[in-house]
């Protein structure tokens, strides 16, 4: 696995929570009893909810730090990311989920583009340049094309892409697969990071929306069903 690979695993493993430090500590403090005191004289269901509401905001003086702001905050790893490639923000996002099939079915199917396309969605379908580029073209719009490169390949274990396209956001992303313990099958996690259209704006609104998230994990949905029943069911939910 790539170094970078390995950096990961520890930005997706635990929700990131924002310093709440110098000035804006103070001013939520400060704010925070301000709006208690308020609350407390105004009384009633409207000075009991400000109250609350203030008090929140001394918790997060206290604490120095904001999961709320953490949540719509790039992450120390996405901002290196960003800074890496040059990006003006960098969104980063994975998912895993546990295959009743051994690794190496797993890894060849993930290996061959044209099997692979079944389950992607959006739709598209490949090219296949040659042994590790391929191109990949939007059904719904054939200019929207990306190139991609593999750029790490270890049978059974480990895949790793980069990206290069002029009409879609520059990606990369990676595959690991691993034998879950205790539960048979396989452990697939999946990782993609990409530089959102309109920088930070589209960051914020995809963090938001959750958008490339879902994206992640419908298709991982997919894919499981895909090789577990050997189709793929419209009707049934991707949980």
């Amino acid at each position: 696995m790539s170094s970078e690979a390995r950096h990961t695993l520890s930005h997706t493993r635990k929700q990131n929570a924002a310093e709440v430090t110098g000035v804006e500590r103070w001013a939520s403090l400060g704010g925070g009893l301000w709006g208690i005191a308020g609350g407390l004289r105004k009384g009633g269901l409207m000075g009991w909810g400000q109250a609350i509401l203030s008090g929140m905001l001394v918790y997060r003086a206290i604490k120095g730090e904001c999961r709320l702001k953490g949540a719509l905050s790039a992450s120390p790893y996405e901002k290196h990311v960003a800074e890496a490639h040059h990006w003006q923000a960098a969104r980063v996002v994975s998912h895993s989920v546990t295959v009743n099939k051994p690794r190496e079915e797993l890894y060849r199917f993930w290996r061959a583009p044209d099997k692979l396309a079944e389950v992607l969605t959006p739709a598209m379908h490949s090219e296949q340049v040659d042994d590790r580029t391929t191109r990949w073209i939007l059904d719904s719009d054939p200019a929207k094309q990306l190139l991609v490169r593999l750029v790490d390949d270890r049978e059974g274990e480990f895949l790793e892409w980069v990206s290069d396209s002029e009409a879609l956001p520059p990606f990369s992303g990676w595959v690991r697969f691993q034998d879950a313990l205790g539960r048979g099958g396989t452990e697939v996690q999946c990782y993609v990071t990409y530089e959102p259209a309109k920088g930070h704006l589209g960051y914020l609104a995809d963090k938001g929306s959750g958008g490339t998230s879902h994206w992640l994990h419908r298709n991982l949905r997919r894919f499981k069903q895909k090789m577990e029943t050997g189709e793929i069911t419209a009707s049934r939910p991707f949980t």
